[in-house]
């Protein structure tokens, strides 16, 4: 997406306008990367018909694109973007700097307009690169702070030290999500104490992406509380019988501040 003189519409713009003008925080987890990839294609086609009036933009997994294929996954994103809404691959990027911008290269020709990616990399030869490359194309970075699953807790839960000072892994990672200029963070809405201690760090600056409402057992009311700005929710509405009004439901919920 470009605005009158060529300029790229940075990332966090494109979602912030999703969600002005949809009324909703709700980013669609279209992973249905079950079964034959013809099928997988016409079941996330029927998903986006009945939800997208209802969500600012649309996560996939990188497994789903391994199991769409290239031209099926850039079916998706164009479906998506004909209404407006941005695209987000979770791939959870975790190399080195060569091997992470060979990787956005891909996904952005697939029409990925963000990407999630794993500080545990470091900057210097690991996400620097990547970064530069996403930010000057108008692209976004969303890091990993605090995962949405209870295992989370022994990567990103751990007390680290640094110089004499000990602190929370996420802690560390959100202050590296400022430093670093990222478009967004990831906290999991399972864990609406950590959203809170986050947002104090992230501030206005990185909007806070929770995962694990419903399905996980997170409350997307306790999390909206806490200082989530927009939420991942997949199988709570995929799996439901009836996604349009799920994901409608959920929208109004989102808005609810």
């Amino acid at each position: 997406m470009k605005e009158p003189g060529g300029r790229a519409v940075p990332f966090k713009e494109k979602i912030a306008r999703a969600s002005r003008e949809n009324s909703s925080r709700i980013i669609l987890a279209l992973d249905t990367n079950q079964g034959p990839p013809h099928g997988s294609l016409r079941r996330a086609r029927k998903l986006l018909d009945k939800t997208l009036p209802s969500l600012c933009g649309v996560k996939i997994g990188r497994q789903t694109v391994l199991n769409l294929g290239t031209n099926r996954t850039i079916q998706i994103t164009r479906l998506v973007h004909r209404t407006g809404l941005p695209c987000i691959v979770d791939d959870k990027l975790n190399d080195i700097g060569p091997t992470n911008n060979a990787i956005a290269d891909a996904y952005f020709r697939l029409g990925m307009d963000a990407l999630t990616a794993n500080p545990f990399a470091g900057w210097k030869g690991g996400l620097q690169p990547v970064f530069n490359k996403a930010h000057h194309e108008g692209k976004g970075i969303i890091l990993l702070v605090y995962m949405s699953h209870p295992g989370a807790s022994e990567g990103y839960g751990q007390t680290v030290t640094e110089g004499r000072l000990k602190k929370p892994q996420y802690v560390l990672f959100a202050e590296k999500a400022v430093k670093w200029k990222a478009d967004g963070a990831v906290v999991g809405a399972t864990r609406p104490q950590v959203v809170r201690e986050a947002k104090r760090i992230l501030g206005k600056s990185v909007p806070i992406y929770s995962p694990g409402v419903g399905a996980q057992g997170g409350e997307l009311a306790a999390a909206l509380e806490a200082g989530t700005d927009y939420f991942i929710i997949g199988r709570s509405i995929t799996e439901s019988t009836a996604p349009s009004s799920k994901a409608e439901m959920f929208a109004d919920l989102s808005m609810n501040h």
